[in-house]
């Protein structure tokens, strides 16, 4: 049943990308429910951000009993749930990460994150003019969070609201398409290679931070080679060069670890966080060392919403369902069976070039042809079919070829399975 105020409203600025025509009644779970009353297994989780499912009891009963206290005093004022959260999330962060900073979404945390690199290069006497991105990175649709996106694709028609100064973008660690005769680990090592020389050869004054992606999600679900991020973060430690790791989409259990740097081992000088830690409300931030923290001064940074106490406590149930129901484990566990599973399928499908991912974060890239030839058209008509039938899922990637499996961790086997059965009859339906 199509809504008018929902669907062609006259009242809304037109901007959204292409929404699918769903007018959503109810959301319990991995389900959602339209208002003609048909259900959809969700396997996108509002872009990564429903990891414990759509209104988990516990994430609804805190929102409640918070707002029913105060919703908001601004942080002019101490209250009791927002130090809460800042102890709780540096005993789940990677080593090293101890205090917080929270905003209201991804793009503010990133902001947040070079913010700070910026004035830490300036308190230890660099001029801190640079900043190292990757080709192929999301990091937000804000100015400096464009202006590190390494995708022409949202720029576009921006002029320099998306030109921040001092941007540099390293090669993406994307063994797939660019890896040519090089095994993985050989092509990790090269990109990293790269990263240095452009902070040693090419790039003008000194690099306050490079950025990146853990897993890039909205280039393609891109998982590095396992020497790429340990090399990096060699180099610019060797540098004394902040790194930042923008867990704003891998993070909170989605990878199969708590944040996707753990992976690897990796410790972070800042840490950028959103998305999943809101259980559906909107609460971002970052978290750094104690060396690099102690550069911001009483003043520098401020946000009249930011950790909101509704937010906070919605977060905080979030991560104590993390705990209770074992859901990072579980991520892992369903990852690694849905993988496996893909993998089988693409040995039979043309349409599938490579199956990646860790966790519940999976990218499924469709090509042509044995060119690797972008199947964008293909995507699109496999993610329809997926609707038609009952399933939700995205689609993204460069090329916009590349199915992205990121359903809430409770998801069940059957569910999966009901998921992957369906996605394997649609990929059949369209190569025909």
């Amino acid at each position: 049943m199509k809504s008018k105020l929902s669907h062609d409203s006259e009242y809304l600025i037109n901007c959204f990308p292409h929404q699918e025509d769903i007018t959503v009644k109810d959301a319990k779970g991995t389900w959602i429910t339209d208002t003609g009353g048909k259900k959809y297994l969700d396997l996108f989780a509002g872009i990564a951000v429903n990891n414990v499912g759509h209104c988990h009891p516990k994430v609804v009963a805190a929102i409640r009993e918070q707002a029913g206290r105060f919703m908001h005093v601004s942080n002019y004022y101490h209250n009791e749930v927002l130090p809460a959260l800042a102890q709780k999330l540096a005993e789940v962060s990677p080593s090293g990460l101890h205090r917080s900073f929270f905003a209201n979404s991804g793009s503010e945390a990133i902001d947040g994150s070079v913010k700070l690199a910026k004035k830490y290069a300036y308190v230890n006497g660099k001029n801190g003019m640079g900043i190292v991105s990757l080709q192929g990175s999301f990091h937000g649709r804000l100015s400096l969070t464009l202006s590190l996106t390494g995708q022409k694709k949202y720029k576009s028609k921006l002029g320099h609201y998306a030109s921040f100064p001092g941007v540099f973008y390293a090669p993406a660690p994307y063994h797939y398409r660019y890896g040519g005769d090089q095994s993985p680990d050989e092509f990790g090592l090269s990109c990293a290679e790269d990263m240095r020389e452009i902070i040693d050869e090419y790039s003008e004054g000194d690099i306050c931070a490079v950025i990146v992606e853990p897993v890039l999600g909205e280039g393609g679900i891109i998982v590095p080679p396992d020497t790429y991020l340990p090399r990096v973060q060699q180099i610019c430690r060797s540098r004394q060069i902040p790194l930042i790791a923008d867990e704003v989409q891998s993070g909170v259990g989605r990878c199969g670890a708590m944040f996707a740097s753990q992976l690897w081992n990796i410790q972070p000088d800042i840490m950028a966080f959103a998305k999943g830690i809101g259980g559906g409300l909107p609460i971002g931030g970052f978290i750094a060392t104690d060396q690099v923290a102690s550069s911001f001064e009483q003043g520098d940074h401020f946000s009249t919403f930011g950790g909101n106490p509704v937010c906070c406590a919605a977060a905080l149930a979030v991560l104590q369902v993390m705990e209770e129901e074992g859901l990072v484990a579980r991520s892992k566990k369903m990852g690694g069976y849905a993988l496996k599973r893909l993998e089988e399928m693409a040995a039979r499908s043309s349409l599938v070039g490579e199956v990646r991912g860790r966790g519940l974060m999976i990218g499924v890239e469709l090509v042509k042809d044995q060119k690797k030839t972008p199947a964008d058209v293909a995507a699109t008509k496999v993610k329809d079919e997926l609707v038609r039938r009952g399933f939700l899922l995205g689609v993204g990637g460069l090329y916009k070829n590349v199915l992205r499996l990121e359903p809430p961790l409770v998801i069940s086997k059957e569910e999966l399975d009901s998921a992957l059965d369906a996605l394997e009859s649609a990929l059949r339906a369209v190569a025909k």
